[in-house]
């Protein structure tokens, strides 16, 4: 039976180990730097630590480190609890398993969409990219919610990629209940029960249609089931039907700063010092309660920006593709760089003189990686863009992959309501489709390369041979 298994699924387990190894390699090394502390070699600055400590201690849901202990609104609860049912189980030892055990089944959930997307001979050649992505790698030990996040999504497109395959109720529902538990990690895609049925009523009007409407639509009542307890509890608490005050704190904190330090010339953190910390506002007194009265402050401020706005946009998206997160990686192992550049890297190539400067700079220290992998994913954009492209007029699959594509785009606009506040961590969910595409857009250059290198070679030949 063991033989049986490891024959069918000998790649997924091989893929599975080496994400494994080399996540562990750079945990260990992030530990030494952490003088072997646990702790501080887990803990992230997004607070869930600090939550799960509540959770296990009888506090409640709160970021609060003394009473009156005000309950949170800005964090969905299952990541937060399933830290303090395995601190509380074991110790955070145990939360570091699972979560490793987690980021390392990313690259073999990737393989099997990337499947069906691609084929498997160019899965392959993903599902290694992502062993190696280097912040993938980082985001699987840290207490941040991407790895969870990404895990059950990436359940919920499987099942979803074998819905398309076997056209069965049995396979949306399933997609379903793992978005429904995605969403209350990480409530991104909380608008999928609409965008879907959505979708479907386009995609198949005409064809099949009151059948794919019914299954799309037990699809969103599954995942509003799930999650509408947490819905109740924060109308119970603070008067709102809804996830979190995210994208509210987001708009207050992130982007009125961003859009400011672009109209005036100056860096987001003078402008968030400015607009936030010097009126005296605690970033965590914003709740769903009070969201309105933030929502007002910051609104009238972005109006009187629109071209900033749309800049930001722009930088935000572009930022959203190509941003490596390399830096960040080396921060966390203990290697230390000076940052001479204090502007989006799409803004400094406009800037040929500083840009110049930033490569002198960078490029005798290991520095010169972040500029080798901030062209290496610009080099994946385009690429993606062009494997996108050559699968939609394939007419292959045609469905399928433009929602895919739609998808990617959906994750790039709503990430641009965190202005500057955005880097690599951001992709990580959808980093398995836009890497599927690009490893599709580059066979299609090389398979045209080879093309007409062949047939200039034939004409070459023909003509030195007299042949007609």
């Amino acid at each position: 039976m063991i033989n049986r298994f490891y024959t069918k699924y000998h790649f997924e387990i091989i893929i599975f180990s080496l994400a494994l190894v080399f996540r562990l390699i750079l945990f260990f090394i992030n530990y030494s730097v952490n003088e072997y502390n646990l702790i501080s070699t887990i803990k992230a600055d997004d607070g869930y630590y600090e939550l799960s400590q509540n959770i296990i201690n009888g506090h409640g849901f709160s970021f609060d480190n003394s009473e009156p202990y005000r309950p949170n609104s800005l964090r969905p609860p299952l990541w937060p609890y399933l830290i303090a049912f395995f601190a509380y189980l074991g110790s955070y030892w145990l939360v570091f398993s699972v979560e490793i055990i987690m980021g390392s089944f990313i690259p073999v959930f990737g393989y099997k969409i990337s499947k069906y997307l691609i084929g498997n001979k160019m899965a392959k050649i993903l599902a290694f990219l992502m062993i190696f992505e280097p912040y993938s790698i980082l985001l699987s030990f840290l207490l941040y919610s991407e790895t969870p996040f990404t895990f059950f999504f990436l359940i919920s497109i499987y099942f979803l990629v074998r819905y398309f395959e076997k056209n069965s109720l049995f396979y949306i529902v399933w997609s379903g209940v793992f978005l429904g538990l995605a969403v209350l990690i990480k409530p991104t895609v909380q608008y999928f029960p609409f965008i879907i049925p959505l979708y479907f009523a386009l995609a198949y009007f005409g064809k099949d249609f009151k059948r794919r409407i019914l299954h799309s639509l037990v699809y969103s009542l599954v995942i509003i089931a799930i999650i509408s307890p947490w819905l109740y509890r924060n109308y119970n608490y603070f008067g709102k039907i809804d996830m979190t005050v995210q994208p509210v704190f987001n708009l207050y904190v992130y982007l009125v700063p961003t859009v400011l330090s672009i109209d005036n010339g100056t860096s987001f953190a003078i402008e968030i010092d400015n607009f936030v910390y010097k009126r005296g506002v605690s970033v965590f007194d914003i709740n769903l309660a009070n969201a309105d009265y933030y929502k007002k402050q910051a609104l009238p401020v972005i109006m009187e920006h629109k071209l900033a706005l749309i800049k930001s946009v722009f930088i935000t998206v572009i930022t959203f593709f190509t941003h490596d997160g390399i830096l960040t990686v080396f921060q966390y192992s203990g290697i230390k760089i000076d940052n001479i550049v204090n502007t989006p890297f799409i803004q400094l190539l406009l800037r040929p003189m500083e840009l110049f400067k930033a490569i002198l700079h960078y490029g005798v220290s290991p520095a010169i990686f972040i500029i080798f992998g901030r062209l290496t994913w610009y080099i994946i954009s385009l690429l993606f863009v062009y494997g996108l492209y050559k699968l939609i007029v394939k007419n292959e699959k045609r469905i399928e992959i433009i929602l895919f594509g739609l998808i990617v785009v959906y994750f790039a606009i709503t990430t641009s309501i965190n202005g500057f506040g955005v880097n690599a961590r951001f992709r990580i969910p959808v980093t398995v489709i836009i890497l599927s595409f690009a490893v599709n857009g580059f066979y299609a250059i090389l398979s045209s390369t080879n093309k007409k290198f062949l047939k200039n070679h034939e004409e070459i030949i023909d003509s030195s041979t007299g042949v007609q």
